[in-house]
């Protein structure tokens, strides 16, 4: 009755768990004594500190599953038998939350550039709360979130570099930040919000290839592509999360993401707001930096002409 992957032997643990939420990362179930019950260990990961925790069921409960936010309920004083502490239950967090910041459950297996993650987290505190509510029921799903921080960011012309999706997204902020530095008609929350998400989509493009080493696309990432899933994906958090944005902004953000130099007639929008003009700048400079010098003359010829992004 094991789901998820094996526990790990060493899990650094702080004194107290002063985390309001945690990442479950694995999750063993066996047997409770005298053949009753459940007996549950767990690991879970906050930036605040790691600990495997241990609690007794009557039954199973399917909803854990790794990957997924979990509060821990029951532990006023910590017992600890061997490397794990004894709870009363783990209870699922299934509702987006405004006040989970997704990059600080990022466990160091999935990015080891602990630095990548602390610039990730940052960028997620400097949105207006309902930006945060907005990135972070996007994120929600635990292997969504995972294939977006462990991902590529394109299948040719990128280096083949850990985390590359995770990373670009980053840049790509980063450097939208600093070319709006001293203008003060531009919506930072949007902005950040359009730059960590732009790209957000190839989370679902990409899936391990069964037959050969890397990534290939998958069957969503020939037929609908991922500006069009983040869309969806937004679409969705409004409906079904609760999500409330001001519908102005929300607008800005849906422009920057699809705004696009094309045939009008086709719905195609060219960037009119700024922050949709400073993020295709920064995306642009990004990946081309990002470019191996013997591919980068001939994707930017693709890029010039419409034949990639």
């Amino acid at each position: 009755m094991t789901a998820s992957i094996p526990l790990s032997p060493a899990v650094g643990q702080s004194p107290n768990l002063v985390a309001t939420y945690y990442r479950l990362t694995s999750i063993t179930r066996l047997p409770g004594k005298g053949g009753r019950g459940v007996t549950n260990i767990a690991t879970l990961y906050h930036e605040q500190g790691a600990r495997e925790v241990t609690w007794q069921s009557a039954q199973v409960d399917s909803r854990l599953k790794r990957g997924c936010y979990v509060a821990v309920r029951g532990l006023e004083h910590p017992v600890c038998q061997g490397d794990a502490c004894r709870i009363q239950r783990l209870d699922l967090l299934d509702k987006p939350l405004p006040t989970v910041n997704p990059f600080d459950t990022v466990p160091a297996n999935w990015v080891r550039d602990r630095v990548l993650v602390k610039r990730a987290s940052q960028l997620w505190c400097q949105l207006s709360r309902p930006m945060q509510h907005l990135v972070t029921a996007v994120l929600w799903d635990g292997s969504r979130f995972e294939r977006f921080v462990t991902g590529p960011a394109a299948l040719c012309c990128y280096q083949p570099v850990p985390n590359a999706n995770l990373r670009h997204a980053v840049e790509t902020a980063e450097h939208a930040l600093s070319l709006a530095n001293g203008l003060t008609d531009v919506s930072t929350s949007v902005l950040i919000a359009a730059a960590l998400l732009h790209d957000a989509g190839k989370a679902d493009d990409f899936r391990l290839n069964p037959v050969r080493d890397g990534y290939a696309y998958s069957e969503r990432g020939q037929l609908v592509g991922a500006r069009h899933t983040v869309l969806e994906w937004l679409a969705v958090a409004r409906a079904r999360a609760g999500v409330i944005v001001p519908e102005g902004q929300y607008l800005a953000l849906v422009h920057a993401l699809t705004a696009s130099r094309g045939a009008a007639w086709l719905g195609i929008r060219e960037p009119q707001i700024i922050e949709a003009m400073i993020l295709a700048v920064a995306d642009r400079a990004c990946s081309e930096t990002a470019w191996p010098p013997h591919l980068s003359s001939v994707r930017r010829e693709l890029v010039h002409t419409g034949g990639g992004r």
